[in-house]
């Protein structure tokens, strides 16, 4: 039997106004990276001042036409970031293996069945599912002026989704009953507390999907990816919270196991963009090199990365660290450095993005 080892991880993304008196050269883009377009199945996150595009196959932020899809703030089709992802990298009988998603995605929608072989990502099971708890008697402003659906097309898919969240697969729910079995007619599916909330699961069981993005063959990861948010006015309406659940499916141990959020922010205008990190804070930020933008003018907002929380590590006996909503004695949350670890069987990543 193998051993667990869990590890939490929090990820933010800053949205702020920002201001900057020193000119400095403009900045060309000159990325000759392939930025093709997602054809994997999508929903939107727009329970804010946010509004951006989460796929099944771990990639995010991207529009389906190719362009920046994270939009600062909603309704304004002003984008702040063109495309994001996770990235993970490990070793397998010593050698370098790596997945996740950048412009290219070493991922395809769908759980790893009991009998270890993907799950076919045609199935009409294998989406992205969102929810949000007062679907059936909110209006839904949010969803029908960022969407193109009508009004009756969105509670639809909204009620499919409840109906058919899938708990046993991993989606979070709040268990109103406390019997452990999701119900749909008494249980609330999604983060508790949660305005909305978008979860997938994905795989990179696929050798032909992961070669194509770094050469890789498949670490046979399942990659849960829940994402939710608040409507709140404050700085919870600029915040997108992301948690990342990775389970290794493999025969074999992942060791030295490192993590990174990849993300090309296009702030306005790319051209101008410079960007920078404060290695305390463990935060990576993008922000407007000049005073004005040609898209944002000269309301700019900024964008940052921050990871909060690393992984749970051993501790003093009086120590302990938080997995859900228990405490582990003896277990530290490690903040700095979360890569010397072995993978095993289970690994928790949780990421917010502000």
């Amino acid at each position: 039997m193998k051993t667990i080892f869990p590890s939490i991880i929090l990820l933010s993304v800053i949205l702020v106004n920002s201001s900057f008196s020193q000119k400095i050269n403009q900045l060309q883009k000159t990325s000759n990276l392939n930025k093709t377009n997602v054809v994997e199945h999508y929903s939107k996150f727009n329970i804010n001042n946010i509004s951006t595009f989460v796929y099944n196959n771990g990639s995010s932020d991207l529009a389906p036409n190719g362009h920046s899809g994270f939009i600062y703030p909603r309704g304004t089709n002003k984008g702040a970031v063109f495309q994001s992802g996770l990235v993970w990298g490990g070793k397998i009988d010593g050698k370098i293996l790596v997945g996740g998603s950048t412009y290219s995605q070493g991922l395809l929608g769908g759980k790893v069945l009991a009998n270890g072989t993907p799950q076919d990502p045609s199935d009409e099971s294998v989406r992205v599912y969102r929810v949000r708890p007062d679907f059936n008697y909110n209006l839904l402003i949010n969803e029908f002026e960022d969407e193109t659906f009508s009004y009756e097309a969105i509670k639809s898919q909204y009620e499919k989704d409840w109906n058919e969240w899938p708990a046993n697969d991993g989606a979070p729910f709040e268990d109103v009953d406390k019997n452990g079995v999701y119900d749909p007619a008494i249980d609330i599916p999604g983060i508790p507390g949660a305005a909305q909330t978008l979860w997938y699961v994905a795989n990179d069981f696929n050798e032909e999907t992961v070669i194509s993005m770094y050469g890789s063959t498949p670490m046979k990861v399942e990659a849960q990816v829940t994402v939710w948010g608040y409507n709140h006015n404050g700085i919870y309406g600029d915040v997108m919270f992301k948690k990342y659940k990775l389970i290794n499916k493999n025969s074999k141990n992942i060791d030295s196991m490192y993590f990174s959020i990849w993300s090309d922010p296009d702030l306005g205008h790319a051209g101008d963009d410079y960007v920078g990190c404060d290695t305390l804070l463990n935060l990576g930020y993008c922000y407007n090199g000049w005073d004005e933008d040609a898209v944002y003018g000269t309301e700019i907002p900024a964008i940052g990365f921050q990871i909060l929380q690393g992984p749970i590590v051993d501790g003093l006996p009086g120590e302990f660290a938080v997995k859900g909503n228990d405490k582990i004695y003896g277990k530290k949350k490690c903040w700095h450095d979360f890569s010397l670890f072995s993978f095993l069987p289970l690994l928790e990543i949780i990421l917010i993005r502000i």
